[in-house]
């Protein structure tokens, strides 16, 4: 979590910690890049957007249905995007599946702002992977 003083930014030292070691993760994903979007790329959009719900659930987060349909419609959402991704031409997929990536960072924020469905620490973290992701591919 951070806290915004009138000249200062303090952070917790978990989301210092999450900043860290996902941009850390984000430089891995994007160096061991093969070009092949269609795999990982595409399907760890899907992965990820399972992962709010599955989290969100074992966390007891998803207990109010606006909650839980929200989370439904984002699992819907970024699996429509896939979907569309492998069925364009290839060139487009590509920018498809990117956008993907980079509207889920948005999600994660969205998740960190109002410390919801997943540990902030987790949310924050997904912000910078779903980004360099989003961006390597589009790059």
């Amino acid at each position: 979590m951070c806290a915004v003083g009138p000249n200062v930014v303090v952070m917790r030292r978990s989301s210092i910690l999450s900043l860290v070691i996902s941009t850390a993760l984000g430089i891995a994903i994007v160096a061991d890049d093969d070009g092949d979007w269609t795999g990982s790329g595409t399907w760890g959009l899907v992965a990820i957007a399972l992962a709010y719900l599955v989290i969100g659930l074992a966390r007891g987060e998803l207990r109010r249905p606006r909650v839980l349909w929200a989370q439904l419609a984002g699992v819907a959402g970024f699996g429509l995007v896939a979907g569309v991704a492998l069925l364009v031409d290839p060139d487009v997929g590509r920018y498809v599946v990117a956008a993907g990536w980079l509207a889920h960072a948005a999600w994660d924020l969205v998740h960190f702002r109002a410390k919801l469905v997943v540990p902030t620490w987790y949310a924050l973290g997904c912000v910078v992977v779903d980004a360099f992701v989003g961006v390597s591919l589009a790059w």
